[in-house]
């Protein structure tokens, strides 16, 4: 900044640095855990460079002030169950931001400024008015979970294939009638939830993912399960309750480490023969199925050390 000085006759111009606010190391995670939470928005603003956890939970916001984008070494927030329809595009500035908290607001949309949060490693936007898994999302390379259930969520971008950190995903109540098949690239992805949505069927890449442990389909409306399911072998739970099969296919049993099954609720009449394979199998439910008598014997006696229930 140049500041102007009148003497005499003599003018002289001299530059003087503008003041910035002193922004600290972001703390490690011992620290930050340890560190103050205030919840107190004006004593927050008057120690601004002290700030690192900020709780304004339920304190009936309508919108994310853009004072707050002044604590420039935020790394969480907890704005959760408040009003909140929108969020200032100055929050850019808080390039220090770990994890949001923004769950059951009345949020529709995030400025464009949100997804260049590049330090950001956990989001929870669940029960908002999202109806879309924005584009941005794909930028924002440190983003191992995020949570949108509970929104009116109809499409996914496939840029989601550039989400490498992730590794929790929940989606489930929301109106996805189908999956884009760039999902497949996502390949920390390790749990996965889709459950209570409108699918009819998944793609192949889904079970591409070599890391995934965790996958919730109950309550949609699969009528089958592409062969490729059996590549998914770090699989350890799968839910497939609540939805329309009338059979599972032979791959199924590939998953060698699968513990627990749930195919309650389907239009089963019997299940795969090699069921035997599934050794760490421990819990498959089978309720609400068209299974004879007979189908269910054998079943239990090829999974001896499994609780099945009919």
């Amino acid at each position: 900044m140049k500041r102007i000085i009148i003497t005499g006759f003599m003018m002289m111009a001299i530059w003087q640095p503008l003041k910035v606010s002193a922004q600290a190391r972001p703390l490690a995670q011992q620290e930050l855990a340890s560190a103050k939470v205030y919840d107190n928005v004006p004593e927050a603003l008057q120690q601004k460079e002290d700030v690192y956890r900020l709780n304004i939970r339920q304190q009936t916001y309508y919108s994310f002030p853009s004072e707050l984008c002044e604590l420039v070494n935020l790394q969480f927030i907890n704005a959760m169950k408040n009003k909140i329809t929108d969020i200032s595009p100055e929050i850019s500035r808080l390039q220090h931001l770990q994890e949001v908290i923004f769950s059951e607001n009345e949020l529709r949309e995030l400025p464009a400024s949100f997804y260049t949060l590049e330090a950001l490693q956990e989001a929870d936007f669940s029960h908002n008015h999202f109806t879309e898994l924005h584009a941005g999302f794909g930028n924002l390379q440190q983003l191992q979970v995020l949570h949108l259930n509970g929104n009116k969520i109809r499409t996914i971008s496939p840029q989601i294939r550039r989400m490498r950190a992730l590794h929790t995903l929940n989606l489930s109540y929301n109106h996805l009638e189908m999956l884009p098949s760039e999902i497949g690239k996502t390949r920390k992805l390790s749990d996965l939830s889709l459950s209570q949505n409108q699918l009819r069927e998944v793609p192949q890449a889904l079970f591409q993912l070599k890391a995934l442990k965790s996958l919730a389909l109950d309550f949609n409306q699969l009528t089958s399960l592409p062969k490729q399911i059996g590549k998914a072998t770090s699989l350890q739970s799968l839910l497939l309750g609540h939805n329309q099969l009338k059979a599972v296919p032979e791959e199924l049993t590939q998953l060698d480490n699968l513990e627990l099954l749930d195919l309650s609720y389907n239009q089963l009449t019997h299940l795969p023969a090699a069921l035997g394979k599934m050794k760490r199998l421990r819990t498959l439910l089978l309720v609400g199925n068209n299974i004879p008598e007979a189908e269910q014997e054998r079943i239990r006696k090829a999974l001896p050390l499994a609780s099945v229930i009919f």
